[in-house]
Protein backbone atom coordinates (compact mmCIF):
# COMPACT_ATOMS: atom_id res chain seq x y z
CA UNK A 1 0.00 0.00 0.00
CA UNK A 2 1.08 3.51 -1.19
CA UNK A 3 0.17 6.35 1.70
CA UNK A 4 -0.38 9.58 0.06
CA UNK A 5 0.97 12.33 2.49
CA UNK A 6 -0.61 16.29 2.39
CA UNK A 7 1.25 18.72 4.48
CA UNK A 8 -1.69 21.64 4.84
CA UNK A 9 -0.69 24.63 7.44
CA UNK A 10 -2.38 27.09 5.53
CA UNK A 11 -4.83 27.44 7.90
CA UNK A 12 -8.76 26.97 7.23
CA UNK A 13 -12.06 26.69 8.83
CA UNK A 14 -13.41 23.98 10.97
CA UNK A 15 -16.72 23.46 8.49
CA UNK A 16 -14.17 23.06 5.76
CA UNK A 17 -11.60 20.84 7.40
CA UNK A 18 -14.26 18.48 8.48
CA UNK A 19 -16.00 18.74 4.93
CA UNK A 20 -12.14 17.77 3.71
CA UNK A 21 -11.79 15.05 6.00
CA UNK A 22 -15.48 13.62 4.91
CA UNK A 23 -14.60 13.75 1.37
CA UNK A 24 -11.30 11.37 1.92
CA UNK A 25 -13.51 9.05 3.97
CA UNK A 26 -15.94 8.71 1.13
CA UNK A 27 -13.38 8.78 -2.02
CA UNK A 28 -11.31 6.29 -0.20
CA UNK A 29 -14.22 4.10 0.49
CA UNK A 30 -15.28 4.50 -3.35
CA UNK A 31 -11.77 3.48 -4.35
CA UNK A 32 -11.05 6.48 -6.03
CA UNK A 33 -8.63 7.68 -3.65
CA UNK A 34 -5.17 6.33 -2.75
CA UNK A 35 -4.82 6.45 1.55
CA UNK A 36 -4.27 9.50 2.56
CA UNK A 37 -2.65 11.38 5.44
CA UNK A 38 -2.88 14.92 5.97
CA UNK A 39 -2.06 17.02 8.72
CA UNK A 40 -3.61 20.62 9.13
CA UNK A 41 -4.65 23.54 11.41
CA UNK A 42 -7.75 25.47 12.02
CA UNK A 43 -8.25 29.03 11.45
CA UNK A 44 -9.71 30.31 13.56
CA UNK A 45 -9.75 29.09 16.40
CA UNK A 46 -12.49 26.50 17.04
CA UNK A 47 -14.72 24.29 18.75
CA UNK A 48 -15.60 20.90 17.22
CA UNK A 49 -17.80 18.22 18.90
CA UNK A 50 -18.15 14.53 18.21
CA UNK A 51 -21.06 13.39 16.24
CA UNK A 52 -22.86 12.11 19.00
CA UNK A 53 -22.40 14.57 21.40
CA UNK A 54 -25.34 17.51 22.79
CA UNK A 55 -23.89 20.20 21.65
CA UNK A 56 -25.50 22.42 24.52
CA UNK A 57 -24.17 19.84 27.04
CA UNK A 58 -20.85 19.83 25.49
CA UNK A 59 -20.11 23.70 24.94
CA UNK A 60 -20.64 26.93 26.28
CA UNK A 61 -22.25 28.48 23.15
CA UNK A 62 -22.98 31.71 24.21
CA UNK A 63 -19.52 31.78 25.45
CA UNK A 64 -18.16 30.65 22.37
CA UNK A 65 -20.23 33.82 20.13
CA UNK A 66 -18.73 36.08 22.52
CA UNK A 67 -15.46 34.86 21.77
CA UNK A 68 -15.52 34.51 17.71
CA UNK A 69 -14.99 31.01 18.07
CA UNK A 70 -17.35 28.84 15.45
CA UNK A 71 -18.25 25.16 16.71
CA UNK A 72 -18.66 22.39 14.23
CA UNK A 73 -20.48 18.79 14.51
CA UNK A 74 -17.72 16.10 13.29
CA UNK A 75 -18.97 13.08 11.70
CA UNK A 76 -16.75 11.18 14.02
CA UNK A 77 -17.61 9.89 17.99
CA UNK A 78 -15.31 11.37 20.72
CA UNK A 79 -15.46 14.97 22.58
CA UNK A 80 -15.72 18.30 22.79
CA UNK A 81 -12.10 19.70 21.70
CA UNK A 82 -10.77 23.11 21.63
CA UNK A 83 -8.49 24.20 18.64
CA UNK A 84 -6.57 26.52 19.61
CA UNK A 85 -5.04 28.45 16.39
CA UNK A 86 -0.95 27.92 16.57
CA UNK A 87 -1.28 25.73 19.63
CA UNK A 88 -2.30 22.44 18.17
CA UNK A 89 -2.31 20.57 15.19
CA UNK A 90 -4.92 17.91 13.63
CA UNK A 91 -3.85 15.19 11.38
CA UNK A 92 -6.24 12.65 9.84
CA UNK A 93 -5.68 9.23 7.88
CA UNK A 94 -8.08 7.60 5.61
CA UNK A 95 -7.34 3.95 4.37
CA UNK A 96 -8.90 0.50 4.05
CA UNK A 97 -10.20 -0.66 7.33
CA UNK A 98 -7.96 -4.59 6.15
CA UNK A 99 -6.47 -6.82 8.53
CA UNK A 100 -5.77 -5.33 11.90
CA UNK A 101 -7.64 -2.09 10.86
CA UNK A 102 -11.36 -4.14 10.29
CA UNK A 103 -11.45 -4.33 14.22
CA UNK A 104 -12.12 -1.05 15.89
CA UNK A 105 -10.20 -1.95 19.11
CA UNK A 106 -7.26 -2.54 16.98
CA UNK A 107 -7.37 -0.48 14.49
CA UNK A 108 -7.26 2.35 17.74
CA UNK A 109 -4.35 0.51 18.74
CA UNK A 110 -2.16 1.03 15.91
CA UNK A 111 -3.02 4.26 14.74
CA UNK A 112 -2.95 6.28 17.70
CA UNK A 113 0.21 4.11 18.19
CA UNK A 114 1.39 5.65 15.22
CA UNK A 115 0.87 8.77 17.19
CA UNK A 116 3.09 7.91 20.22
CA UNK A 117 5.58 6.42 18.07
CA UNK A 118 5.86 10.35 16.24
CA UNK A 119 6.16 11.81 19.87
CA UNK A 120 8.48 9.84 21.11
CA UNK A 121 10.88 10.70 17.96
CA UNK A 122 10.52 14.08 19.35
CA UNK A 123 12.08 13.15 22.72
CA UNK A 124 8.31 12.87 24.34
CA UNK A 125 7.60 9.52 26.59
CA UNK A 126 4.27 9.19 25.39
CA UNK A 127 1.86 6.16 25.42
CA UNK A 128 -1.34 5.03 24.08
CA UNK A 129 -4.01 4.50 26.50
CA UNK A 130 -7.28 2.90 25.63
CA UNK A 131 -9.50 3.46 23.88
CA UNK A 132 -8.45 6.74 21.72
CA UNK A 133 -5.76 8.45 23.86
CA UNK A 134 -2.12 9.28 23.70
CA UNK A 135 -1.01 10.40 26.86
CA UNK A 136 2.54 11.68 28.97
CA UNK A 137 2.60 11.13 32.18
CA UNK A 138 -0.74 10.34 32.54
CA UNK A 139 -1.80 13.70 31.18
CA UNK A 140 -3.70 13.69 27.33
CA UNK A 141 -1.66 15.13 24.77
CA UNK A 142 -3.87 13.84 21.58
CA UNK A 143 -7.82 12.66 21.66
CA UNK A 144 -8.58 10.57 18.79
CA UNK A 145 -11.91 9.55 16.94
CA UNK A 146 -12.97 7.28 13.61
CA UNK A 147 -15.41 7.09 11.45
CA UNK A 148 -15.79 3.90 9.26
CA UNK A 149 -18.08 3.77 6.06
CA UNK A 150 -17.77 0.84 3.45
CA UNK A 151 -14.93 -0.90 4.06
CA UNK A 152 -12.84 1.91 5.07
CA UNK A 153 -11.93 4.25 8.21
CA UNK A 154 -10.50 7.47 8.31
CA UNK A 155 -9.41 8.45 12.00
CA UNK A 156 -8.40 11.81 12.89
CA UNK A 157 -6.88 13.67 15.89
CA UNK A 158 -5.33 16.67 17.67
CA UNK A 159 -1.80 16.58 18.67
CA UNK A 160 -1.09 19.46 21.63
CA UNK A 161 1.74 21.89 20.88
CA UNK A 162 0.48 24.49 23.82
CA UNK A 163 -2.77 24.29 25.78
CA UNK A 164 -4.93 27.29 26.66
CA UNK A 165 -5.98 25.87 29.66
CA UNK A 166 -8.38 29.12 29.97
CA UNK A 167 -10.09 29.39 26.74
CA UNK A 168 -10.56 25.36 27.55
CA UNK A 169 -12.43 25.84 30.58
CA UNK A 170 -14.54 28.86 29.56
CA UNK A 171 -15.59 27.03 26.35
CA UNK A 172 -15.66 23.37 26.94
CA UNK A 173 -18.05 21.40 28.87
CA UNK A 174 -16.37 18.53 30.26
CA UNK A 175 -18.37 16.46 32.86
CA UNK A 176 -16.74 16.13 36.70
CA UNK A 177 -16.89 12.33 36.36
CA UNK A 178 -15.23 12.20 32.99
CA UNK A 179 -12.14 14.24 34.33
CA UNK A 180 -12.49 12.18 37.80
CA UNK A 181 -12.52 8.77 35.99
CA UNK A 182 -8.67 9.60 34.58
CA UNK A 183 -7.39 10.72 38.24
CA UNK A 184 -7.67 14.51 37.71
CA UNK A 185 -9.68 17.63 38.96
CA UNK A 186 -9.12 19.67 35.72
CA UNK A 187 -8.80 20.17 32.21
CA UNK A 188 -5.15 21.67 33.79
CA UNK A 189 -4.65 18.26 35.39
CA UNK A 190 -6.39 16.02 32.45
CA UNK A 191 -4.09 17.68 29.30
CA UNK A 192 -0.45 19.23 28.51
CA UNK A 193 1.12 20.56 25.63
CA UNK A 194 4.45 19.14 23.97
CA UNK A 195 6.10 23.04 24.61
CA UNK A 196 5.53 22.01 28.15
CA UNK A 197 6.49 18.49 28.86
CA UNK A 198 9.62 19.36 26.47
CA UNK A 199 10.48 22.70 27.85
CA UNK A 200 10.67 24.49 24.65
CA UNK A 201 8.53 25.57 21.58
CA UNK A 202 7.43 22.66 19.44
CA UNK A 203 6.44 23.86 15.94
CA UNK A 204 3.41 22.19 13.57
CA UNK A 205 5.82 20.93 10.92
CA UNK A 206 8.32 19.25 13.17
CA UNK A 207 5.22 17.55 14.66
CA UNK A 208 4.11 17.02 10.90
CA UNK A 209 7.06 15.49 10.02
CA UNK A 210 7.43 13.65 12.53
CA UNK A 211 3.44 12.10 11.91
CA UNK A 212 4.99 11.28 8.14
CA UNK A 213 7.57 9.01 9.63
CA UNK A 214 5.88 7.35 12.29
CA UNK A 215 3.13 6.82 10.23
CA UNK A 216 5.14 4.92 7.13
CA UNK A 217 6.90 2.79 10.11
CA UNK A 218 3.59 1.58 11.96
CA UNK A 219 2.03 0.35 8.75
CA UNK A 220 4.98 -0.47 7.23
CA UNK A 221 4.20 1.67 3.97
CA UNK A 222 5.53 3.80 1.38
CA UNK A 223 4.61 7.63 1.76
CA UNK A 224 4.91 10.14 -0.91
CA UNK A 225 4.31 13.44 -1.03
CA UNK A 226 0.96 14.86 -2.30
CA UNK A 227 -1.90 17.69 -2.53
CA UNK A 228 -5.85 17.10 -2.84
CA UNK A 229 -7.18 15.67 -5.85
CA UNK A 230 -10.08 17.74 -7.70
CA UNK A 231 -12.43 15.03 -7.15
CA UNK A 232 -11.27 15.36 -3.24
CA UNK A 233 -11.67 19.45 -3.67
CA UNK A 234 -15.30 19.26 -5.18
CA UNK A 235 -16.53 16.49 -2.83
CA UNK A 236 -15.37 18.76 -0.04
CA UNK A 237 -17.38 21.60 -1.45
CA UNK A 238 -20.32 19.14 -1.83
CA UNK A 239 -19.97 18.54 1.91
CA UNK A 240 -19.37 22.03 3.28
CA UNK A 241 -22.61 23.44 3.76
CA UNK A 242 -23.53 20.50 6.12
CA UNK A 243 -20.70 21.50 8.22
CA UNK A 244 -22.11 25.14 8.14
CA UNK A 245 -25.52 24.77 9.01
CA UNK A 246 -27.50 25.15 12.76
CA UNK A 247 -29.49 22.25 11.31
CA UNK A 248 -26.51 20.00 11.63
CA UNK A 249 -24.92 21.60 14.27
CA UNK A 250 -28.43 21.18 16.32
CA UNK A 251 -28.81 17.84 15.32
CA UNK A 252 -28.63 16.18 18.93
Amino acid sequence: MRLRFILDLAGRPPWWQMALDEALLELVSRGSSEPVLRVYVFSPSSVTIGYFQSVEEAVDLGEAERRGVPVVRRFTGGGSVYHSEGGEVTYSIALPAVGALSNIAESYRVLCGAVARALRLLGVDAVYREPNDVEVGGRKVSGNAQARRRGALLQHGTVLLDADYEAMEALLRVPGVKLRSHGAGSLRERVVGLSEVLGRRVSAPEVALALRRAFAEALAVEVVDSWYTVEEVEEAWRLVGKYRSREWLLRR
